[in-house]
């Protein structure tokens, strides 16, 4: 499969298309053939080694977390989705023609791909905030 991929860090100019393993998906997982993709911040601060810890690339970095897409393939023990829906949700890896889903949701068809792709990361950051500033119901 082709993905978005660097094998030094630094900026837009070190991302290239290449070859890369598709991914199967583990007990809970889905995976899908990737129809949009989002870029968030978190994407930059990997590219730039930002979230290395200092360590360099021990192999091609890849980038996305959240996209949407068709289901073409489902793990262990998942419920309640089947081979060819389409969702999006939050994965690793997502800027990609396949990518594993860890968490995920149906998408209505009155939602463009690309709006779907940017739910996840923007979602879970919501999410997140309200939970740690304590926000009830």
């Amino acid at each position: 499969m082709r993905a978005l991929q660097f094998t030094a860090y630094g900026g837009p100019e070190v991302l290239m298309w290449g070859d890369a393993p598709v991914p199967d998906p583990g007990p809970g997982q889905i995976r899908i053939a990737v129809r949009a993709a989002s870029v968030n911040p978190v994407d930059w601060k990997v590219l730039a080694g930002a979230m290395s810890g200092g360590q360099p690339l021990a192999g091609p970095g890849y980038l996305g977390r959240d996209a949407a897409g068709v289901v073409d393939q489902i793990g262990e023990g998942v419920t309640g989705v089947s081979v060819g829906d389409d969702v999006f949700g939050r994965g690793q890896n997502t800027q990609a023609e396949y990518a594993v889903l860890d968490s995920w949701a149906t998408k209505p068809p009155s939602v463009d791909w690309a709006v779907a792709a940017a739910t996840g990361v923007a979602g879970e950051t919501s999410e997140r905030g309200l939970r740690l500033l304590g926000v009830q119901a």
